[in-house]
């Protein structure tokens, strides 16, 4: 049955909100096929036209993926790096490479005025910070900060981020049942800080790419404010429409 605070929205919306809560509370994992536009349409009590008006937005928006003669699958849950890969700078037919992630640590700050209002919080409230050190080639390439709020996701720390293989986003899924999406990223050239610089093992103030991201829940509550610091001396940050070829 429909839940009373969705009916206000078109019918095919109120499915796609219920199945997208379905897949953040764990119904099914990645790369599990749903059930039939039959089943569902049946067991909601909708046409089936409106279930795959449903599954087709979500499939459009990256949340599901259909395999022709199969069915419809959860897509994978988002990865920590979260976007394009990186080619060698100048050059447009190399193949992409991702970065490989390093733990650094753990740690509780409090939340300055502009992560309080990105994640809805209030000022100074509790955050977990996560530092990663990204590598490409045994290179250190990239310095992350992801901050979360504290109160939504207790007991989040490093041996949790490493019993899920390093990554926070399979920590969100597996342990807090948030399957994070992104809300949006700005990316800007700005003079690497000192401590970033050190961790890079470059100088202070070296030009660099900084991208800030906004990750939310499937119901649409901030969960994740992520800086990063990424050098482009001999490497390329590609979009995620390019590709080779």
């Amino acid at each position: 049955m429909i839940r009373s605070q969705l009916r206000r929205q078109p019918l095919y919306t109120q499915i796609k909100t219920l199945l997208s809560q379905r897949i953040g509370e764990g119904a099914w994992q990645p790369n599990e096929m749903l059930p039939s536009e039959w089943e569902l349409a049946e067991e909601l009590g909708v046409s089936q036209g409106t279930v795959r008006k449903a599954l087709t937005e979500m499939v459009t928006e990256g949340m599901l993926y259909r395999q022709q003669g199969k069915g419809t699958f959860v897509a994978d849950v988002m990865g920590d790096w979260a976007g394009p890969g990186m080619v060698p700078a100048g050059l447009f037919r190399s193949r992409l490479e991702l970065p490989a992630a390093e733990l650094l640590g753990c740690s509780r700050v409090n939340a300055p005025d502009e992560l309080a209002e990105a994640l809805g919080l209030k000022r100074g409230a509790a955050l977990v910070r996560v530092r990663q050190l990204w590598r490409l080639q045994a290179e250190a390439l990239a310095v992350d900060d992801a901050y979360l709020p504290a109160e939504r996701i207790e007991g989040l720390d490093a041996k949790l981020v490493r019993q899920s293989g390093g990554s926070v986003y399979n920590a969100l899924h597996r342990h807090y049942a948030v399957r994070p999406v992104l809300v949006q990223e700005q990316l800007r050239a700005v003079p690497l800080p000192r401590e970033e610089g050190v961790l890079l093992g470059v100088g202070e103030g070296v030009p660099v790419l900084s991208i800030t991201r906004l990750t939310a829940s499937l119901q649409g509550e901030p969960v994740e404010w992520r800086q990063r610091y990424c050098l482009t001396r001999t490497m390329a940050y590609v979009p995620d429409h390019g590709r080779v070829a």
